[in-house]
């Protein structure tokens, strides 16, 4: 798994975290898509998956994280540890080999490469508008015009969900997450290009109180920052 892979699939997962943790008050304990026929109708899988991100607060854990090419072949491993905040704070470190950090305050996110000695400041946004971030934002008529929701539940406690953009511009093909109750255990990206990459959770908590400089990127002295969003004093470096 090349760091290109790497980056793409922490972008992904990132939007997934901090859409959700901005906007999920916003959903309603029931979720209605609207069908081309102007009717309401409810939508189990939706209303259950939004539910369940409602109740997350906080979310911290470490993950092993593999891809598989399209013969089925795994291609490297990975481990490193996630944390977010549904204040749009999200935290991902990925260890070495492919060592990269990965942070976002709700308004930008920080990509840090210790190998290139190099970080690079995105707006959140430029992500949002190519992703499907609005999957948790509460807004449900937009739901159902960009995804098919489907969900099986196996047990009393484990639910996996399977999302299926309907955009062509979408930079994934389908994602599967399963939740063991309130707990994520593990994601599952198919990419456009039909390459598969999976986090499994090892150890997971929920609704901790997590400090707040988890979330502000330090750099070692000499670091190469690429900005494409202007400074803001007095946040500038």
């Amino acid at each position: 798994m090349s760091k290109i892979v790497l980056c793409r699939l922490s972008l992904i997962i990132l939007i997934v975290f901090s859409s959700f943790s901005v906007n999920a008050d916003a959903a309603s304990s029931k979720v209605e898509v609207k069908t081309d026929s102007n009717s309401s109708v409810t939508s189990p899988g939706l209303q259950k998956l939004v539910q369940t991100l409602n109740k997350i607060k906080t979310f911290s854990g470490r993950f092993v994280q593999y891809s598989v090419d399209q013969k089925g072949s795994r291609i490297q491993e990975s481990r490193g540890e996630l944390k977010a905040d549904r204040e749009g704070l999200f935290y991902w470190h990925t260890e070495a080999p492919l060592e990269q950090v990965v942070i976002s305050d709700g308004v930008q996110i920080t990509v840090y490469d210790p190998d290139l000695e190099q970080a690079t400041i995105q707006k959140v946004g430029q992500q949002a508008e190519t992703t499907p971030a609005i999957l948790f934002s509460g807004d449900t008529d937009k739901i159902g015009e960009l995804f098919e929701v489907e969900v099986k539940d196996f047990g009393n406690s484990i639910s996996q969900y399977l999302l299926i953009p309907k955009t062509k511009d979408s930079l994934f093909e389908r994602l599967r997450i399963r939740f063991d109750g309130q707990h994520l255990n593990e994601m599952r990206i198919t990419d456009t290009l039909g390459q598969e990459s999976t986090m499994s959770f090892i150890h997971t908590e929920i609704n901790l109180t997590l400090p707040k400089n988890t979330f502000k990127p330090v750099f070692p002295k000499g670091t190469d920052i690429i900005r494409d969003i202007p400074l803001s004093a007095p946040q500038a470096n």
